[in-house]
Parts: C-alpha cells; sequence; structure tokens
C-alpha cells in the first residue's frame, strides 16, 4: 500500500523514439525514457532508458546503478559495451540533469495541479439471486491519474474470492470512475471494508459497511414493517367506515 500511495513517476518522454527507422534487416530499436520521482525523497531523481531491439526488451540504463543493465544474451553484451564507453556514461548523466533533475519540478507541479481525489459510496446491490450473499459495490468517481486501487477486507481480512471490477471508465471531463463488487455471505457481526487506494491520498482511505442486517434478516425485517402498515392502514380504515357511520343520522336514527 505505501509503495502504491507514495510512489510517483513522471514520464517525461514516454515512447520517445531513439531510432524510429528499420535497418537494411528490417529491425527495429527504439527506447523509452522515465524519471521516477518519489516524493519522500524528491532530492533523487532516477533516470531511466528501456532498450528495445526487434520489438524484445533488451536492455535496461538506471542512474541510481550508474550503468546499463542487459535482459537478454544480445542485450548484456551490447549493455557491456556501453558501459565501457566513457562517452555514453557522460551522455547519461548529462542526460540525466538536463531531462529529469532540471524538469522535474515542473512536471511535479503540473501534476500536482489536475490531480483529483476520488469521491467514493458504498452501497447494496439488490439482486435476483436465490442465494443468500450479499452484494456490495465500491465506486471511486471522479478522479484523476487513472491508476486505483480498490480491495475489499472481511473480518479484518483480505478477500479476493467473489470480488469482480469493472474496467476504469473514462468521464467526460478528463476525470475516471470505477466500481467494484464484493458478493459475499455475511452476517450480523461481519465487517465488510473497502479501501481505496490512489495518487491523490496522502493514506488509504477505509469505508466500512454496516452488516448488522444480513439477508435474511433483512429480509424478514422487511416482511415486518410491511405487515406492521398493512395492520395501520387496515385498522385506519375501519376507524374512518366507524366515524362516517357514526356522523350519519340515517344511521343514528336506524339505531
Amino acid at each position: 500500500m505505501k509503495r502504491f500511495t507514495h510512489l510517483l513517476c513522471l514520464c517525461v518522454f514516454s515512447s520517445s523514439v531513439v531510432d524510429c527507422s528499420a535497418d537494411e534487416n528490417g529491425y527495429f530499436m527504439y527506447a523509452n525514457f522515465w524519471c521516477a520521482v518519489y516524493p519522500g525523497e524528491q532530492r533523487q531523481v532516477e533516470y531511466l532508458i528501456d532498450w528495445y531491439f526487434n520489438k524484445e526488451h533488451t536492455m535496461r540504463y538506471n542512474s541510481t546503478v550508474g550503468n546499463w543493465t542487459g535482459l537478454t544474451p544480445a542485450g548484456s553484451i551490447t549493455a557491456s559495451l556501453f558501459n565501457e564507453d566513457k562517452h555514453d556514461v557522460l551522455q547519461r548523466k548529462v542526460e540525466k540533469q538536463l531531462v529529469c533533475v532540471n524538469n522535474f519540478r515542473l512536471a511535479l507541479n503540473a501534476t500536482e495541479e489536475n490531480i483529483a481525489e476520488p469521491s467514493i459510496s458504498l452501497q447494496l446491490v439488490e439482486t435476483t439471486s436465490s442465494r443468500e450473499d450479499t452484494m456490495l459495490v465500491c465506486s471511486a468517481y471522479d478522479f484523476y491519474p487513472k491508476k486505483i486501487r480498490i480491495t475489499w477486507h472481511f473480518n479484518g481480512q483480505e478477500v479476493t474470492s467473489g470480488v469482480t471490477s469493472s474496467e476504469v471508465l473514462t468521464n467526460e471531463d478528463w476525470t475516471y470512475q470505477v466500481h467494484s463488487y464484493l458478493e459475499h455471505t455475511l452476517s450480523r457481526h461481519d465487517t465488510v471494508t473497502c479501501v481505496v487506494e490512489h495518487a491523490s491520498l496522502k493514506e488509504p482511505k477505509i469505508y466500512d459497511w454496516d452488516s448488522s442486517l444480513c439477508k435474511s434478516e433483512r429480509s424478514s425485517l422487511i416482511g415486518g414493517v410491511f405487515a406492521l402498515v398493512f395492520g395501520g392502514l387496515s385498522l385506519s380504515f375501519g376507524l374512518l367506515n366507524y366515524r362516517r357511520k357514526s356522523c350519519d343520522p340515517r344511521v343514528s336514527n336506524a339505531l
């Protein structure tokens, strides 16, 4: 949870292309450049390069490590050559300074200005199923950025069984919404919690559902309420009819 909440990745040049053209053999090379900034350690900016060859992720540069790491046999050979090249080592240091260090504050401010905290609702969903399971929906509305995590906890333990989620849907104002469903059998003393994690939140938000009324108990209560209301209405109609007859002179004279 902490990692999700506090990690902020700023993609300065997402899918930046090093070489978009294929060589004479038809192979294709490109690289993605990334800047990773941790809000708790904003002075530590990490510069990353993902290098692809013929659609295969062959190697990565990490400024924290200070060199290239090969991810395939061919990538390991190229990474070794790059690490021994003093010009490449210097170039990566300059790139980190120009791409990340000099610009991350501007990108961070722009991200924070456009961030939107989700509005959460937790409610019961009526189903036509004859099973005794109760279905709850935890909905997050109007949040930005897109990445969000919703988890369910049953009596203090995270559960995944019976959990389904919608796709993250786009609103017309560039914000998002998503809905997570939990279908579970509940008793009077069970505790159900929806936990929401998002970049706009300093810590996860927790929403508890009052399961003091399970499905069977709720049905019995509803039946009792209907019976009480019906009885009250019958009594009211009886009293009104009695008063009407009592006020009718013809009925009074007949009596």
